[in-house]
């Protein structure tokens, strides 16, 4: 039903979406969850927390937005990119079901923001693919990265997604490389000019150090009920991976190469864990755009549809008795 549904990508696909998202937040919309406070240096959701710290529903509704943003984009990408079945709107599904997946994610955080960066991100390296002047786009994904850390500081880490780019792409031009650093120190020179002239720097630099000095990873205290939707989720996107690892070779290497960079975001991500303090529960968001991938990859690589049916709504089951029985408190 959901996957022979979901291979197309029409209006209606979308509508139905938006359903089942509406659906999987409907407990958050009347109980909405508590947005987290910031933690280290960010700046930018500091701010943001000042103005929806004590507004929780608006928070949610936001959030809800921001999420169903991201999962129509990141169909639009995968599609336009080729990385799934042509005109598909699965990935779309998928993405939003994990971006459900927990109680606690049903609202606006610091992780879903950097979801909308990664997915920038993530365009910008693969539209420079074979493009001769990408000196912008390679600069673009530097600067993001150094924004989406004044968001969520361990977010800096997706910084090294540019050398996996152009490792994976074979670009060995060393104006592409400078362009990266020189777009990651952009966003925090204007933070230091800033601090300097409000008098905050030599203090900020103190945090900066101190948080820098924190590199420790922190135990994941999830429920029962997280830990089983997680270890579905695992073994989904291995056998998605080892689908994609040996099946048909039809793929070009444009498409390869750039499968393989969206991939390589979970090694990245967990990488990363080390400075996630205590938002390591949410430091697991970075890892769905590749999961999705995977995922998809799994339930349309099943030859048998009635059984990847069967799994599809287990799967979906799990996350919705999740999102309105499980209590985060």
């Amino acid at each position: 039903m959901f996957i022979r549904f979901f291979r197309s990508s029409f209006a209606a696909q979308y509508l139905v979406i938006g359903l089942i998202g509406f659906i999987l937040w409907g407990k958050a919309f009347i109980l909405p969850p508590h947005i987290p406070p910031p933690e280290g240096p960010v700046p930018l959701y500091s701010l943001l927390y000042s103005l929806l710290g004590n507004l929780p529903h608006l928070s949610v509704i936001l959030g809800f937005l921001l999420v169903l943003l991201e999962t129509w984009w990141l169909n639009i990408m995968f599609n336009r990119h080729e990385l799934v079945l042509k005109n598909s709107s699965l990935a779309s599904l998928v993405f939003l079901i994990m971006m459900s997946s927990s109680p606690i994610y049903l609202t606006i955080h610091p992780l879903n923001i950097s979801i909308v960066i990664t997915l920038l991100i993530l365009n910008s390296l693969m539209k420079s693919y074979n493009r001769s002047d990408d000196l912008d786009l390679v600069y673009g994904a530097g600067f993001l990265a150094a924004l989406g850390s004044l968001f969520y500081f361990p977010y800096l880490l997706m910084l090294g997604i540019l050398p996996v780019c152009f490792v994976l792409f074979r670009s060995v031009k060393w104006r592409e490389w400078a362009a990266g650093v020189i777009g990651v120190l952009t966003p925090y020179f204007f933070l230091a000019v800033f601090y300097f002239l409000t008098d905050q720097l030599r203090g900020q630099i103190v945090v900066y150090e101190k948080m820098l000095a924190s590199f420790f990873f922190y135990p994941i205290h999830l429920h029962t009920d997280d830990w089983v939707i997680g270890i579905f989720t695992l073994v989904l996107a291995v056998w998605g991976f080892s689908h994609m690892l040996s099946g048909p070779m039809e793929k070009t290497a444009e498409i390869r190469a750039k499968t393989y960079l969206v991939v390589w975001l979970v090694l990245i991500s967990m990488l990363s864990v080390a400075y996630s303090t205590t938002m390591v529960v949410y430091h697991l968001i970075l890892l769905f755009p590749s999961l999705t991938l995977l995922l998809t990859s799994a339930f349309l690589g099943i030859k048998k549809k009635r059984w990847a049916e069967v799994i599809f709504l287990i799967y979906f089951l799990l996350i919705l008795i999740n999102s309105y029985f499980y209590n985060p408190e």
